[in-house]
């Protein structure tokens, strides 16, 4: 059962976007899904029990979106599967931490930050070029 904490509130303007997040929060990550166009990273579809996190590069103007979908998708056909990649290996049966946004100097949303089993960020997605780019966080 997702977290129902209080909190202030303090972008009401991105409430709705962040609040994507709490839907899959504690949820253990059973798989990641890649979907390309030509050679450039379109989606990446990270699956939870009865949901999944979509994020998509949004090609008209270099943006990130994401958003919450039950997990009745039929249509495969183009998906791969990146799960045993550096990237993603490591989270496979980890609980979903904490997401963030982020916003550039022109103000576009063009990134989110993930942690998973804690409050560290761990990977960066972030829209280039109309691809997504997936990186990996350290800490130092």
């Amino acid at each position: 059962m997702p977290k129902t904490e209080t909190h202030r509130n303090l972008h009401p303007e991105l409430h709705s976007i962040l609040m994507q997040f709490h839907r899959i929060s504690e949820r253990k990550l059973r798989a990641v899904w890649h979907v390309y166009d030509e050679s450039d990273l379109d989606k990446a579809i990270l699956v939870f029990d009865e949901e999944s996190l979509v994020i998509e590069a949004e090609p008209d103007d270099d943006t990130i979106s994401f958003q919450i979908i039950r997990n009745d998708v039929s249509d495969k056909e183009r998906w791969l599967d990146p799960s045993t990649s550096e990237v993603w290996s490591k989270f496979i049966g980890e609980p979903f931490g904490w997401g963030w946004i982020t916003i550039n100097q022109q103000d576009a949303l063009d990134g989110i930050l993930l942690s998973f089993a804690g409050i560290t960020p761990q990977r960066l997605l972030t829209v280039v070029a109309s691809s997504i780019k997936e990186n990996i966080i350290t800490a130092i």
